[in-house]
């Protein structure tokens, strides 16, 4: 019987598989791709409608998240490694210490920064009254906002079609009325005592400073002011400054009119700066000099 050499024949097929799986993983970068799109065009269509009250109310609530990003917190990493939680060193399971460790308890504690907190929150309160009370919604582009070094400052200014005062007079406008019946039981709530400051815009009496002017005319558009807070349901204990200005310090923004000075400024008063009115309220002649000596030696 002869030999025959065995022939082993390998045949090769193609799979399916490969070609199906190919297929089908555009379809999920392409549904990934046109959801960011979608997410996108929605955003700037929010953007497109909002108004610049709305738009500052927003910007006002994103930047609140950055305290905790410079004061530290359970959720921020102390490290530069990328590794959540970790080092630089993959193989050690026991994370990197913190060089420079934060008290979280000195956190919670601090005064200034729980006070700071709790006035952006007031800013929030007052932003959310005005855009769901429908009544209101109309008045929300007459205040400004603003966080100062003194305190929660909120501006009530003239537009061109919703006045606040009319011209050379201090009487209180409607318009007036209604935001200041809705500030009043906010501010109220709040343990912080408050200033109030009169304005005007440009336009001078006849007589000039020589008899009724711009000085008196802002004290009384203050003053008319504090008597409807009051109405409203402000204790009146809680003002502790009314401020004459006249037209010297005026809105420094082009997108203003002059009328728009025609305002009053309320400045929630942090409590640095209510302790240093009151100081200032309390001081006879000799401790006010020696008060304003020791800060100009500071």
């Amino acid at each position: 019987m002869k030999n025959k050499s065995l022939k082993i024949i390998i045949s090769k097929k193609k799979s399916k598989h490969g070609i199906s799986h190919h297929n089908g993983s555009w379809k999920i970068a392409y549904a990934d791709f046109m959801t960011a799109l979608m997410a996108l065009f929605l955003v700037l269509w929010l953007i497109t409608k909002s108004s610049p009250t709305e738009l500052h109310g927003i910007a006002e609530y994103f930047r609140t998240p950055l305290i905790l990003g410079h004061n530290g917190g359970k959720n921020v990493s102390d490290s530069n490694s990328p590794i959540p939680g970790g080092g630089d060193d993959v193989t050690k399971d026991s994370g990197e210490e913190n060089e420079n460790p934060i008290n979280d308890e000195l956190i919670k504690s601090d005064p200034d920064e729980d006070e700071r907190n709790k006035l952006i929150e007031t800013a929030r309160k007052i932003y959310e009254e005005f855009e769901l009370d429908p009544r209101l919604q109309k008045l929300a582009a007459n205040l400004i906002i603003e966080l100062t070094e003194m305190g929660l400052r909120i501006q009530i200014l003239a537009t061109d079609d919703k006045p606040m005062f009319d011209v050379g007079s201090a009487v209180i406008h409607p318009n007036m009325q209604e935001i200041l019946y809705a500030l009043a039981p906010i501010i109220n709530s709040l343990p912080n005592k408050m200033t109030l400051s009169g304005h005007t815009d440009e336009r001078q009496y006849i007589t000039g400073d020589r008899g009724y002017s711009n000085w008196e005319l802002s004290a009384d558009r203050a003053n008319s002011s504090r008597r409807e807070l009051i109405a409203g349901g402000l204790d009146s204990n809680k003002i502790i400054r009314i401020i004459a200005l006249a037209d010297t310090v005026g809105l420094n923004n082009s997108t203003y009119s002059k009328d728009a000075n025609r305002r009053i400024s309320i400045l929630i008063l942090n409590k640095s700066a209510q302790k240093y009115i009151e100081e200032e309220n309390t001081m006879t002649g000799i401790d006010f000099l020696k008060h304003f000596k020791q800060n100009q030696s500071e």
